[in-house]
């Protein structure tokens, strides 16, 4: 009678123990887990417990989140909400580089694009925890990544280009590399006008339309 009586009161701090370990592998987890990872990860006398029932009743109880099946047929879980989970997952995609919204909804899984992504990117926008980055060109959409945009990765596709237009004329690289040190180390490119203030370039066209009618005029006179 003795041996059944404690085999009762065992079994409670058993199921206490199996919680407290599965919450401890969630909490150090990066992302949602299925039930085999977590069992995988729990102490070897608790691997031999009903993990899935005891998730279940978590679940019930909302102190664990069950998350969608993906890459397996398996159902996930973990203790926190899908909107943290969809954040991470923003995260680790603009840490490689910056995307458009479209690349980024092809590149997400589909249930998070279901469960609001494009809300949870406007959020971490205004929060700051995202940055919105220039078009990389005309035609593509507004880009965001998870550093702020760096002028460097501009300049240096303007440059080529501008390097590229001036060799053609004849200069080479050295002379262009020197030549444009040189112009932003004087004191005046600190205060060049704005874009739109700046009179447009002459048109040798115009210039040599305009060449004959001035001698043909003072011919006349």
């Amino acid at each position: 009678m003795t041996q059944v009586v404690d085999q009762i009161s065992a079994a409670p701090v058993e199921t206490s123990d199996l919680v407290a370990a599965i919450q401890r592998v969630l909490q150090q987890s990066e992302e949602p887990l299925t039930v085999a990872k977590i069992r995988s990860q729990l102490p070897t006398a608790l691997r031999t417990q009903n993990v899935e029932e005891v998730l279940q009743r978590q679940v019930s109880a909302k102190a664990v989140h069950e998350y969608p099946k993906y890459r397996s047929q398996h159902a996930r879980y973990w203790d926190r909400p899908m909107p943290v989970h969809i954040a991470a997952l923003l995260r680790e995609l603009l840490t490689e580089e910056a995307l458009a919204w479209s690349d980024l909804r092809r590149k997400l899984p589909a249930y998070a694009v279901e469960s609001g992504a494009e809300t949870i990117l406007q959020e971490q926008l205004s929060q700051g925890r995202l940055h919105r980055h220039p078009r990389a060109t005309a035609r593509g959409g507004e880009r965001f990544g998870a550093q702020k945009p760096d002028p460097k990765e501009y300049l240096r596709t303007e440059l080529i280009t501008v390097f590229g237009k001036l060799e053609r004329m004849g200069f080479t690289q050295p002379q262009l590399r020197a030549g444009a040190i040189e112009l932003l180390h004087e004191e005046e490119w600190a205060s060049l006008p704005a874009p739109d203030q700046v009179p447009p370039p002459p048109n040798p066209q115009a210039a040599a339309a305009v060449a004959p009618a001035a001698s043909s005029t003072s011919s006349h006179g």
